[in-house]
């Protein structure tokens, strides 16, 4: 049962994990909230961008539009159109003169044109054109004109200036307002060749009468849209800053914005070197009479961050994803320990309770028989010295018990020592079993030898007695009442090695088991459920001696039946500091004597 005191360390490390798993979500909150801001203000600076060059295209656009037609439709007069029309001709002439001075926006051009709105003539300087082309270009320009509003009483500009800088000052004799000049796409269907490429382009003036707001005349030409457009949109790139000098410091606009201009149905007519991705961009649209073009300026991603004080903030998520695994696994770690700090308190429970049980039996025995003699109630020699005899067994069992607790104590601290000296094996072996004999005979067991005459061992004595001990102390606990427990040695093919062997005929221990028996405080179910108990450390104290003779011990299954503990000791002196090899799979089976 967990006790309060750790189950209050479970709450509060949960309550810790949960609170890291708040404060992450929150910092990554805060870093989304703080990512969308700066990316808004990136989009916000887009914007600005966008509109800025949206309002200097338009300019520009309108610029060229004027300058090309400005001779040609002051000129025009209601009153004398004959004399005051010009032909495609004299247009192109004038236009290109206009134009090539600033713009090398007329490379383009297919054909200028006239249109005289009162019989519908349509005149262009090409006579090779397609009649479908001609139509269209027609139909264009008349749907258009038929579109603008009418501007009736109203006074036609004045062109010049009082200076006579620009010219003498005088008054038009048609109205040109803004959206008399315009530039209108084609779409997919007039155009001519490869239906894969950009649509035409028709740039024009209308002049209307003042009079009743009718269109007189159109002067126009239909030219390649790109061709046209480009030399725009790269004097506005190159010559204008679409944003604040403040934000781009010492950055050119190149570096950090692009442009792209695209039909309503998605023509590319121009695109700046290097465009950037959609991520950071913001389109707008100009007016019907400026073709309805698509404008979009872009951010470079990567320099997007020049914009922002501080950059842009990267995400947060690897780092608090990590602070969690990492708080969670210390979490774990800590319910580990946390487990195993109560499973060694359980055993140690166990361990003080065995160590009780075992101590307290011979203890029991020797008060008993003492009192016994003390108060002269035995009444023979012959039972008073059968009282004295149990007394010594008993005396002696204590003894076994307290050093194999002082010797397990020792191997704790790491602080066990051994003295090898050369032993004679058999010697050691029946002295073991004499002192083992009387709680052999207490538990009705029977005990056999299998001893090799002659064997020598180097090691401790005191050790040696302590693990056979140990061994048959063992082999009695989890054997049945009235087993034989057999000690055997025998010498390796080699030599250098001697086995020791206690075989027993219990119900043997599993092949799984067979590693884990010799750690502290193990007990096997059978072994923890039998009436004698036991302290948990017998075995735990056999490996660590046999350790310190650089030594090896195992547990193999016995020929009939039970467990056979296998203790390979080294033979010579020189062996003592080197590891013994892993033990065989078939170990050599001896002869067991009576």
């Amino acid at each position: 049962m967990r006790s309060p005191r750790s189950l209050g360390a479970v709450l509060l490390l949960a309550l810790a994990l949960v609170l890291v798993a708040v404060l992450a979500y929150q910092a990554q909150d805060a870093a989304r909230s703080h990512r969308r801001m700066a990316e808004s203000t990136l989009h916000d600076y887009a914007a600005f961008a966008d509109g800025r060059l949206s309002e200097q295209a338009k300019n520009s656009l309108m610029m060229t539009i004027m300058s090309s037609f400005a001779y040609a439709a002051s000129r025009v007069n209601p009153g004398r159109l004959e004399e005051t029309l010009l032909p495609p001709e004299e247009v192109e002439v004038a236009a290109r003169d206009m134009a090539g001075s600033w713009c090398q926006c007329l490379g383009g051009v297919k054909y200028f044109f006239r249109y005289d709105w009162k019989d519908g003539t349509f005149r262009a300087t090409a006579t090779d054109l397609p009649d479908a082309a001609l139509a269209w270009a027609r139909d264009t320009i008349v749907s258009y004109a038929k579109s603008l509003p009418t501007e009736t009483g109203r006074r036609p500009r004045l062109l010049g200036s009082a200076d006579g800088r620009y010219g003498p000052l005088r008054q038009l004799g048609v109205l040109l307002t803004n959206d008399s000049y315009a530039m209108l796409l084609g779409d997919d269907k007039h155009v001519e060749g490869d239906t894969a490429s950009t649509p035409p382009l028709l740039v024009f003036a209308v002049a209307r009468d003042p009079a009743d707001g009718k269109p007189i005349v159109i002067y126009g030409y239909a030219t390649d849209p790109r061709t046209f457009l480009e030399p725009t949109f790269a004097r506005i790139r190159s010559e204008n800053a679409l944003l604040p000098p403040s934000l781009l410091r010492d950055t050119p606009t190149d570096s950090i914005l692009s442009i792209s201009v695209t039909t309503l149905r998605g023509h590319e007519v121009y695109r700046s070197p290097g465009y950037f991705s959609k991520r950071y961009s913001v389109a707008d649209t100009v007016e019907h009479n400026l073709g309805r073009l698509v404008m979009r300026v872009g951010l470079r991603p990567e320099l997007a961050g020049q914009l922002i004080v501080g950059g842009l903030p990267r995400s947060r998520l690897p780092v608090l994803v990590g602070v969690f695994l990492l708080t969670a696994g210390l979490l774990g770690v800590a319910l580990v320990q946390l487990r195993r700090q109560q499973e060694l308190a359980r055993l140690r429970t166990e361990f003080v309770s065995g160590v009780s049980h075992e101590l307290r039996t011979p203890l029991a025995q020797i008060r008993w028989f003492a009192e016994l003699l003390q108060m002269g109630k035995l009444r023979s020699d012959e039972e008073r010295a059968r009282s004295a005899r149990i007394i010594d067994q008993e005396a002696r069992r204590l003894t076994y018990l307290v050093e194999n607790v002082l010797n397990f104590s020792r191997s704790e601290k790491g602080t066990n020592r051994i003295s090898p000296a050369m032993l004679d094996l058999e010697k050691e072996a029946r002295e073991a079993l004499e002192m083992f004999a009387p709680l052999a005979r207490a538990r009705r067991m029977t005990l056999q030898a299998d001893l090799e005459p002659g064997v020598i061992v180097h090691a401790d004595r005191d050790a040696l007695r302590q693990i056979l001990l140990n061994l048959l102390d063992n082999a009695a606990k989890y054997g049945p009442a009235g087993q034989s427990i057999t000690i055997g040695t025998s010498r390796t093919t080699d030599s250098t090695k001697v086995r020791v062997w206690v075989q027993d005929e219990g119900p043997g221990i599993p092949t799984a088991d067979r590693e884990r028996v010799w750690e502290p405080y193990v007990r096997l179910k059978q072994g923890s459920e039998s009436a004698t108990g036991g302290s948990g450390i017998g075995l735990a104290v056999v490996r660590e001696l046999v350790t310190l003779h650089g030594a090896n011990a195992w547990i193999e299954s016995a020929e009939r039946r039970g467990a056979r503990v296998v203790i390979e000791l080294p033979s010579q002196a020189t062996t003592t500091s080197a590891p013994a090899p892993a033990p065989p799979t078939e170990p050599t089976p001896a002869t067991t004597l009576s």
